[in-house]
């Protein structure tokens, strides 16, 4: 996209301060167009896999490595009295490959096969399983026969599950190893009309859970492989495609419930469409179809995931598919015979030039490079620092990379580069916030990070930045153009549109028509006009590029008048390498910030933890109202005990319930 006066957005209304991409101020973008889309047939999500398998044919398109065997390791602790730690690695295969015109075809033989099941226009199929070929090609093959997926996070628990199947009522469910056992267990007492439970995954993982299935008394609905779906011959003439109009509901895509139920998004057909042309408007010039592959691992029930995949698909570009548990060596078994002694991680195999990644994964990627950096001696240790200075110094003094700062890499960031694949030239933020330290580490160490800001709601590109406006922190650029935003005062604080500042609304075709079922909850987030209120807080730059503040909720008054921004302040706290996850702990009116924290490691005190936070709070030149004061240190695993989303957010409200008395003694000292 190209700068128009170096303006990139516009007020476009200037008493509602409404304000528009400069390449939408005549018409917001409603689905993806030429040059890159000019064969493209129709606007649906069938339409979109039928142009990419006929404009790339025999091109390599999906990879991935199966597995291979899986290890049990076991390590003493250095404390006697603590039980072993144990962990899990894989032998993988290398990556094979699959074309676009193969998966077209096994796509809509996927289809077919719903169809001999009795599913079709308009039934639902849940999709709960980890990121893999096959949750791209049973989507797809619903798509081809009009039928609506619904996506569920594969680390949902039993307890949300339950909740989708019993809203959404699904015809059939996909499932995997992982998510096989939930499905079992919610099906035994009742099918809730589900008449398949269609499976993947090699016969060594899953026979199992399949025999569970099979065993349950007067079961209503079939068992099967999702290669068993594909057997309708070899004659493309069998192939029969219902196809959807842009109206139509495409995905019921539900959220990983931070604050209560799971809610799932009602995205349409067209909706994806126009999310998936405002990425190609925006970023599509940037991509290359015979030298970008992109490493997807992160949820495909993340609006995130699926619409970049279906983005740099209908780029040309090969899509990798990886485990997040596998993305670098420390979790990868050498192949046996292969006389090594170490296994190679997804990115080491597939070497991407592209990735995306949340905050906690970025800050994971930087703390690991930290970590060898703090190895080596300490000239080299020194000389590291000094390069990431000077390397940001010279980006901020011209606008650009140059010669300078190409043989700064060469010479000092080669190695950092070469634990992500040693090929990576962009990388995509987003999900929630990233700290400056990180997005400045990440962007002067690896590559060019592009922020982007979206939400389930809108089809999850709402706003991005891009190479051209340079190395900038705190902004996630101009806004989509496919939705039209507008800034809305705030009660009680200083942020209101007048001053450039206020909740971020949006409106256009990418926005959702409402959650499934849930017509309060519409109502609360949903204006008559088509408005939809993120509960953010922006900015807009003088350039029109956007910044975000911070969430509605997490902004707080504190007693003496001074306004927090939670979110902001974790994501800072999160940069000290002693801090795997923080929660901060303050309502409005509180005297003080208080915070439940995971350390990075076992055993460290409340004190130890307090102190950390002061000194990340002073270098990072945080007010003394956002510095925590008291601080709960919870050791347990966040990850695995409900106290995160399935996309890495905290649940403050779950937290706050689980520490309450702690809480409320600690406050009583302020």
């Amino acid at each position: 996209m190209e700068p128009q006066g170096k303006k990139y957005a516009i007020e476009y209304d200037e008493v509602d301060h409404i304000y528009r991409n400069v390449n939408a101020t005549e018409g917001l973008l409603d689905k993806p167009k030429a040059p890159h889309y000019e064969n493209l047939k129709g606007h649906t999500m069938a339409h979109l896999f039928e142009y990419m398998a006929n404009e790339y044919e025999d091109k390599d398109f999906m990879g991935w490595r199966d597995i291979i065997k899986t290890h049990r390791v076991e390590k003493q602790s250095s404390n006697p009295e603590e039980k072993p730690k144990s962990w899990t690695t894989y032998e993988l295969s290398d990556y094979q490959w699959m074309s676009y015109r193969k998966a077209k075809t096994d796509a809509d033989r996927v289809g077919m096969g719903l169809k001999r099941l009795g599913i079709g226009k308009d039934d639902f199929v849940l999709i709960f399983a980890s990121t893999c070929p096959e949750w791209f090609l049973i989507s797809h093959g619903c798509f081809t026969q009009s039928a609506t997926i619904v996506t569920a996070y594969d680390s949902m628990d039993e307890k949300a599950i339950r909740y989708i199947i019993n809203q959404s009522k699904p015809k059939a469910i996909f499932a995997d190893a992982n998510t096989l056992p939930v499905v079992s267990k919610l099906l035994q007492h009742d099918s809730n009309g589900v008449k398949a439970v269609i499976y993947t995954g090699p016969d060594w993982e899953v026979s199992g859970h399949i025999r569970k299935l099979d065993g349950i008394a007067n079961k209503s609905f079939e068992v099967v492989h999702i290669r068993e779906l594909k057997k309708t011959g070899d004659d493309q003439a069998e192939i029969e495609t219902v196809y959807p109009q842009a109206d139509d509901l495409a995905c019921i895509m539900y959220t990983s419930g931070s604050t209560g139920d799971p809610k799932g998004a009602q995205l349409t057909h067209g909706n994806l469409m126009a999310a998936i042309g405002s990425a190609g408007a925006m970023v599509g010039a940037l991509l290359d179809k015979d030298e970008d592959i992109v490493i997807s691992y992160l949820p495909l029930a993340h609006v995130l995931e699926f619409v970049i995949s279906h983005f740099v698909g209908s780029m040309g570009c090969r899509l990798g598919f990886a485990r997040a548990r596998t993305l670098m060596d420390d979790a990868v078994a050498p192949t046996a015979g292969s006389g090594k002694s170490k296994g190679v991680g997804d990115l080491k195999a597939l070497r991407p030039t592209l990735m995306a990644g949340v905050p906690t994964i970025w800050e994971r990627i930087r703390k690991g490079i930290l970590a060898e950096v703090n190895k080596q001696s300490f000239p080299i240790r020194t000389l590291f620092f000094a390069a990431l200075n000077t390397k940001w110094a010279i980006v901020q003094a011209t606008g650009s990379e140059n010669i300078a700062t190409q043989l700064i890499d060469k010479a000092v960031f080669a190695k950092a580069k070469e634990l992500v694949g040693g090929r990576l030239r962009l990388a995509l933020t987003g999900g929630a916030g990233i700290s400056d330290e990180t997005h400045r580490f990440l962007s002067m160490v690896l590559c060019y990070v592009i922020s982007g800001y979206g939400l389930t709601e809108v089809g999850g590109i709402a706003a991005v930045t891009f190479p051209g406006l340079g190395h900038r922190l705190r902004t996630v650029g101009p806004p989509a153009p496919s939705l039209e935003l507008k800034l809305v005062n705030v009660p009680d604080t200083e942020y209101t549109g007048d001053n450039g500042t206020g909740e971020i609304w949006f409106r256009g075709p990418a926005v959702m028509k409402g959650y499934f079922q849930m017509e309060e909850e519409t109502k609360k987030v949903m204006t008559d006009d088509g408005w939809f209120k993120t509960g953010d807080i922006g900015t807009m730059n003088p350039d029109g590029t956007l910044s975000i503040k911070d969430r509605v909720k997490n902004l707080v008054k504190l007693s003496h008048g001074e306004y927090v921004a939670l979110e902001k302040c974790e994501a800072i706290y999160r940069d000290s390498k002693d801090i795997k996850n923080i929660c901060i702990i303050a309502d409005n009116g509180a005297p003080v910030l208080l915070a439940v924290v995971e350390p990075s490691h076992h055993g460290a005190s409340d004190k130890e933890i307090l102190e950390v936070l002061k000194s990340q709070a002073k270098s990072s030149g945080l007010s003394k109202a956002e510095t925590v004061q008291g601080v709960i240190v919870d050791d347990a695993d966040w990850a695995t005990n409900g106290f995160m989303t399935s996309s890495s957010k905290v649940k403050r409200r779950d937290i706050k319930k689980a520490h309450g008395k702690e809480i409320d003694e600690m406050l009583k000292k302020f």
